[in-house]
């Protein structure tokens, strides 16, 4: 009996960029650091955004920007997945 491997790959990206005082996205007084992080999947990429919007300085929970349908049961784990990877920065 052949032994069959499956390989699935999961490319993660992570972004990071300062946007200015003002800018149209925010509207604060203060920049804003905001981090992108796409997890791609042979089902599709889940986006997940994290910024320090409100406090300076201090980043908030990460949450998902865009999470393709067969990917959403596992919204709860590419969260947790994003959150390691913030921890690490």
């Amino acid at each position: 009996m052949a032994a069959i491997d499956q390989v699935t790959r999961i490319r993660v990206t992570v972004t990071e960029e300062l946007l200015p005082r003002g800018h149209e996205s925010h509207g604060t007084p203060d920049p804003v650091r905001k981090r992108i992080f796409l997890f791609g999947f042979p089902d599709g990429d889940a986006e997940i955004h994290q910024t320090d919007y409100g406090h300076p300085g201090r980043m908030n929970p990460c949450y998902p920007q865009k999470v393709p349908p067969r990917l959403q049961p596992r919204t709860p784990q590419i969260l947790a997945a994003a959150e390691a990877l913030a921890r690490l920065m």
